[in-house]
């Protein structure tokens, strides 16, 4: 039996991801909870439902960013995504040095929320993952 964060680690890495790439809106949606929420870097930028969800990454595809780098942290219900790429440098201004991280929270097999930082650290506090989970 596969273990529930192994499955939620694939729904992001595989399904979501995928459908991303694709830029299948059905896919997407397939992934999202009814009542998803994205929290991203400020305070007012929120995405409630997945038809605004899918509005944004719509968006930021069409800015197709460089990506040299993904990691993935599972942790339970959740799933830290780290992004590093010479084009993330902002986003609408707000500084990323070069990386971004992403909380995805998941209920059922879908994404029922989505949380944006600037550093590792905080995203890993936000997942609840203790110690370092770095490689050796």
């Amino acid at each position: 039996m596969v273990a529930s964060g192994q499955e939620n680690l694939e729904t992001v890495l595989i399904d979501f991801l995928g459908a991303l790439r694709r830029a299948d809106q059905e896919a997407m949606r397939a992934v999202l909870d009814p009542d998803v929420t994205w929290q991203g870097l400020r305070e007012g930028w929120v995405c409630h439902g997945p038809d605004e969800v899918i509005d944004t990454l719509q968006q930021g595809l069409e800015q197709r960013r460089d990506v040299s780098a993904l990691e993935f942290i599972r942790a339970g219900d959740r799933v830290v995504m780290g992004v590093r790429g010479p084009a993330l440098d902002h986003i609408d201004g707000e500084p990323l040095g070069g990386q971004i991280f992403n909380v995805f929270t998941l209920r059922n097999g879908r994404i029922i929320r989505i949380e944006d930082h600037r550093l590792q650290a905080e995203a890993l506090q936000s997942a609840g993952v203790e110690g370092d989970p770095g490689w050796r």
